[in-house]
């Protein structure tokens, strides 16, 4: 089958990035590829901030889970940035796209991903997704978080991390999980919360008699507080359901349930008041009657006085029709008005009225509006009469059943007569009220007979009854079998925490094993990569777990023995700060390879930050004899490191580059970025100077030719380690040019030598620098004439056999020769070519 041979490489062959590109992402505005088809493996030059480590940004970004990078955050709170920072702050304004784009080949087939930098959710690509599946151990190592590993991590955490790596995931859980039942079970069975419980609510049924649970005090409870004082020959011989005793109790409050008790008695009773009751006021000694009866009695005789006053005052109020007109007409006539001499209605002299005069006709109007006023207070009050009336035959209605339902056979007489009242009650209004004098003596009777038989309880055993008394028992019994219940409880859970602490101990122990065997996998090759950097010398690392019987297995130690009185000994407290970020790097240099297998990728961000030069050059050659298989992205701000990388690695698998500036315009310009005569032209075009990129093109050229030519220059300060200027560059090339007996033929248009006017540069000076005299700036024209002078000059340096531009020149050799390989002939000024 022809898919067998294609899963087989599929199954062997480690997944490589193909590429990885940048677009408005951190530094980089301007988009930007690396390619990593030809040369697997990236290492990048550049002083601090100038966008090297935005390189290693994107990786993180593009694994990460959450679509940002650890020190930017989730969102921008205290410290930290939040994503916003991820896009390049002009991108938007150019309308640039923020993303990052990475190819992966696994076998010949490439895919490739893009993940947005800006947006809520930024979702990772499906390729970046299966890479990172791949990457048991985080594959990005920066020099500022390396001794975190070793100096704040808690064991703990150590242990999770590398059980990670070991890709012991789902056993740690397992561990875990036992570890935090086993600590509940043990927890739950010292648990004396429901024993508490129990005695909580046993001092509350006792009165605080008995504040905790004790057999014989709980027996001696019940007989004598709670059954003596209704039978002193009633005694529990032991308090349970099954006692003789208690089984005569249940009988008897059996046999009192279908008595009434004091209980029933009292609610007969308030029933029978809630009726009709009779009480002597302590003030006066009078008596006060009381219940719906004589309350209703009383709103009835209210209610008929009053509509007999009403109807007697409506008699004398019969012609309230004229009401109004006397109301009228009562400021005409008032008291010390002057009356009108005719009716302002009919216009009849008042005198030829009836009255005859205004007097008797004040007098009039004062006498019938009096009847009006009183008609209008009968009215109200028989209002009021009625309203009272209604709400008392609205009491006795409800409170009627309440003592009809109470009563028993022995008062059937009494009953059969409250249920005639009662029909005869609910037919009013339509119906005459009967007659309450009979019904009112009946009640009145029955309260005497009740609270003579409510003293008479009373007096014999006041509230004590044996439903009463076999409730308490049935409570305290209750309260034992909780406790019996609480006790079996934590047998048991005992029980089970001894169980699960065998098991536990079992469990942790093969666990155990399995870790610490690759522990021991990983600690050969971490102390090989130590010792590499360290020296053969170097004290070993030790990765421990605890001991056996230590039931905390998920704690992984870093130890050394420092020396013989100090053995076991955490490194943090003893080691050197670069030791300490040899051992942080060696552990994940050592884990990456031995558990990334999958996916062979590492990135290193500024790691030999505590290194000298010796430890620098060391590191180097560790990348190259023990990482060879790896896909190796290293970012640096030392140039040594960085010259030592060049020095011992090959170079048919790495490409070396260098940042050379950061233009905010465009981002990171690299050494490979340089300015081509296409761009000077393009500046011309759109009528814009071009002074600062000759003056940048001619410092790439001398430090390229100064390079090739291996020019001596004067050391420089140790702050400018590796920094030239143009002027020393060109002086520097001058001197050689002029030991080997090389002259380069004259620059039409300029008198000296052509080196010896770089060295000057006015017109690109004038061009790029603040001039103090009015009219001091260089012009395009002048700028163009340069330029062509300076491609004439440069014309001149190349090979005269082949024509090619790069030359070397050994230490045995004083001329340079022509660095390729087929060819090697000796430097020699090729005639200008003809401008």
């Amino acid at each position: 089958m022809p898919i067998l041979p294609n899963l087989r490489w599929r199954m062997t062959d480690p997944y490589f990035l193909q590429s990885l590109s940048l677009s408005g992402f951190r530094a980089y505005l301007q988009p930007k590829t690396f390619d990593f088809s030809k040369k697997r493996c990236l290492a990048i030059f550049a002083p601090n901030g100038r966008g090297k480590s935005s390189v290693i940004d994107a990786l993180e970004f593009m694994f990460s889970k959450d679509g940002t990078l650890e020190r930017l955050g989730k969102r921008a709170i205290n410290n930290q940035a939040g994503p916003v920072a991820l896009a390049h702050n002009l991108a938007e304004e150019a309308k640039i796209v923020a993303a990052v784009t990475i190819g992966a080949v696994l076998g010949k087939e490439v895919t490739n991903g893009s993940r947005a930098a800006t947006g809520a959710k930024r979702p990772i690509p499906a390729v970046a997704a299966t890479v990172n599946d791949c990457f048991a151990v985080p594959p990005i190592i920066r020099g500022h978080t390396l001794r975190t590993f070793v100096e704040i991590h808690t064991p703990e955490q150590r242990y999770t991390d590398v059980a990670n790596w070991l890709q012991l995931g789902p056993l740690v859980e397992v561990q875990k999980n036992i570890r935090s039942l086993r600590t509940q079970v043990k927890a739950a069975a010292e648990d004396e919360t429901a024993l508490r419980r129990v005695d909580t609510q046993l001092a509350k049924e006792t009165a605080q008699a008995v504040k905790t649970w004790d057999a014989a005090a709980m027996l001696s409870h019940a007989n004598t507080l709670v059954l003596a004082p209704l039978d002193p020959s009633l005694v529990l011989a032991a308090l349970a359901a099954g006692d003789l005793a208690y089984l005569e109790l249940e009988s008897r409050a059996k046999a009192e349930e279908n008595k009434i008790g004091l209980a029933g008695l009292r609610q007969i009773r308030n029933a029978a008041a809630a009726l009709r009751a009779e009480t002597t006021d302590t003030e006066s000694g009078e008596a006060v009657v009381s219940g719906a009866i004589p309350t209703f009695d009383a709103a009835v005789a209210v209610l008929a006085a009053a509509e007999s006053k009403e109807t007697e005052e409506r008699g004398k109020a019969a012609s309230t029709v004229f009401q109004v007109l006397w109301k009228a007409a009562e400021p005409l006539f008032a008291e010390g008005v002057s009356a009108p001499d005719s009716c302002p209605i009919c216009s009849t002299p008042v005198a030829d009225t009836a009255a005859g005069s205004a007097e008797t006709i004040r007098d009039h109007i004062t006498k019938h509006l009096e009847e009006l006023a009183d008609y209008a207070a009968a009215k109200k009050a028989l209002d009021e009469a009625k309203t009272a009336a209604t709400k008392a035959h609205t009491q006795l209605v409800a409170a009627l059943p309440g003592l009809i339902g109470h009563l028993g056979d022995n008062e059937a007489a009494l009953k059969a007569d409250l249920t005639a009242y009662q029909a005869a009650i609910a037919s009013w209004p339509e119906s005459a009220i009967p007659a309450s004098t009979d019904i009112v003596a009946a009640i009145a009777k029955l309260l005497v007979t009740l609270d003579q038989a409510i003293a008479d309880i009373e007096s014999k055993q006041g509230d004590h009854t044996y439903i009463k008394a076999k409730a308490k028992i049935d409570r305290f019994l209750e309260l034992q079998t909780e406790r019996d219940l609480a006790l079996r409880t934590q047998d048991e859970l005992g029980k089970l925490s001894g169980a699960l602490m065998a098991q536990a101990t079992t469990v942790s122990a093969e666990i155990r094993k399995k870790v610490q065997a690759l522990l021991d996998k990983l600690q050969a090759p971490m102390n090989d990569i130590y010792k590499l950097i360290q020296g053969a010398g170097a004290t070993l690392i030790r990765l421990e777990l605890p001991a056996e019987e230590d039931t905390n297995q998920q704690r992984l130690n870093l130890l050394i023995d420092f020396a013989k009185n100090r053995t076991g000994v955490q490194p943090g407290g003893y080691l050197s700060d670069s030791q300490i970020h040899s051992v942080a790097l060696a552990l994940r240099m050592a884990a990456i390879k031995q558990f990334n297998a999958r996916a062979p990728i590492i990135a290193l961000d500024d790691i030999v930050t505590s290194y000298d030069a010796d430890h620098r050059r060391t590191i180097a050659g560790l990348i190259a004899t023990m990482f060879g298989d790896c896909q190796i992205l290293i970012t640096t701000h030392d140039e040594r490191f960085f010259n030592y990388l060049k020095d011992q690695l090959e170079a048919k698998t790495w490409h070396f580059t260098r940042i050379i500036g950061l233009d905010p315009a465009y981002g990171p310009r690299f050494a490979d970025h340089k300015v081509s005569d296409e761009m000077i032209e393009a500046r011309w075009a759109e009528g814009e100077s071009a002074a600062n990129e000759m003056r940048q093109a001619e410092e790439e050229w001398l430090l390229g030719i100064c390079r090739d030519f291996g020019v001596s220059v004067r050391i420089r300060p140790l702050e400018r380690a590796y920094s030239y200027e143009r002027s020393e560059l060109a002086s520097a090339l001058a001197g050689l040019l002029k030991d080997a007996k090389l002259v380069p033929t004259l620059v039409p248009g300029v008198n000296n030598r052509f080196l010896d006017s770089l060295v000057k540069g006015e017109i690109e000076n004038f061009g790029s620098h603040f001039q103090d005299g009015p009219y001091g700036d260089g012009s395009m024209g002048d700028e163009k004439a340069r330029w062509e002078e300076f491609k004439n000059f440069r014309s001149q340096f190349a090979c005269k056999k082949c024509s090619r531009t790069k030359f070397q020149r050994p230490f045995t050799l004083k001329k340079p020769v022509c660095a390729h390989d087929g060819c090697e002939a000796q430097f020699e000024f090729a005639a200008a070519a003809a401008q």
